[in-house]
């Protein structure tokens, strides 16, 4: 009898289960929540804040950000798509594209310039990546694992990349 309550305690932790977004472990404990504004909706969304335990890790504290929130950007992954067919791909002006999206000239204009970027990453690492085309039909299982690539790859002093990648250089 115990040994069953076991194994269905074990396999209800590893049903989506949160990871540290820096070093992948378990070892983790909730600490705390914050606020955060929802860029589509005049809301603010419970961000959930967790403290990493594993002495070798460098970083103590993170949060898994939900499906469309992006870590760092204030835009969400569905404006930066937008952003970029109507900026990149369709050529309309700035101040259409900055009325559709209800934002202002400068953002739009930084919005398309960051787009230029991230959009040919995205589709590369889509077809590599372990969250692939797998993030546009089922992003809440893929969400954490995209966020964290993509702030590597565009945030690379927040995980120390770069220093690392001068020093064997």
């Amino acid at each position: 009898m115990v040994c069953m309550l076991l194994k269905i305690d074990q396999s209800a932790k590893s049903v989506n289960q949160v990871r540290c977004s820096r070093c992948a472990t378990t070892l983790i404990i909730r600490h705390g929540t914050y606020f955060r504004a929802d860029p589509v909706r005049p809301t603010l969304v419970k961000i959930q804040r967790y403290l990493c335990k594993s002495p070798e890790c460098p970083r103590r504290t993170f949060s898994v950000l939900p499906f469309p929130l992006l870590p760092i950007v204030r835009h969400t992954f569905g404006t930066h798509i937008i952003g970029y067919v109507l900026g990149n791909a369709l050529r309309r002006p700035q101040s259409i594209v900055s009325g559709l999206l209800e934002i202002t000239r400068g953002r739009t204009k930084r919005l398309s310039e960051f787009c230029r970027e991230f959009i040919p990453w995205f589709y590369h690492e889509a077809k590599i990546a372990d969250w692939g085309t797998n993030l546009l039909q089922d992003p809440a299982r893929f969400w954490a694992d995209f966020t964290r690539d993509f702030s590597q790859r565009f945030y690379p002093a927040r995980w120390d990349i770069g220093d690392q990648h001068n020093s064997i250089l």
